[in-house]
């Protein structure tokens, strides 16, 4: 069996990766985003895998619920997050406001210096281990309140 060689770190790695998942993805604003979403058992989840363009050595994954969560909860959703990032060195859970003043954030976050080139295998291992980390955070949120996420509204001009 010969050893997988190291390739460079790039959007192509990305997308290989997310084809052979089977991941309907997006694009992001630079060409170093991707987008997609995510059903676990308890509730759907976007995740955003980034190589940042002032670190092209970094792959950054930020997995956040499809939903917020109402503001009054922020004191609880922030003592699960400080014992979660006591416990797990996984991912990183993270309370953040929102746009509305009603609803607050909860995402999950790590990025790692991978260097110019890296062995496919090892890039999927830190995805796959990342993913599911915040599939693991955010089971441990249930049962919580959630505020659905406003529908899009178009523009019908």
């Amino acid at each position: 069996m010969t050893a997988h060689l190291a390739e460079p770190l790039s959007t192509d790695l990305i997308e290989r990766f997310l084809r052979i998942r089977g991941r309907r993805y997006f694009r992001g604003q630079h060409d170093g985003e991707f987008f997609f979403v995510i059903n676990t058992e308890k509730r759907r989840l976007h995740v955003h895998i980034e190589i940042p363009p002032l670190h092209p050595d970094v792959v950054v994954i930020r997995v956040t619920p499809a939903c917020f969560f109402p503001a009054g909860d922020r004191e609880r959703l922030q003592r699960f997050a400080d014992a979660w990032n006591q416990e797990n060195r996984q991912i990183t859970a993270d309370v953040h406001r929102s746009s509305d003043p009603l609803r607050i954030g909860v995402a999950a976050a790590k990025s790692q210096r991978m260097g110019d080139r890296v062995r496919f295998e090892d890039f999927t291992a830190f995805v796959d281990d990342a993913i599911a980390a915040a599939v693991d955070l955010f089971d441990g949120l249930t049962p919580v309140t959630e505020l659905p996420t406003a529908p899009l509204l178009l523009d019908a001009g």
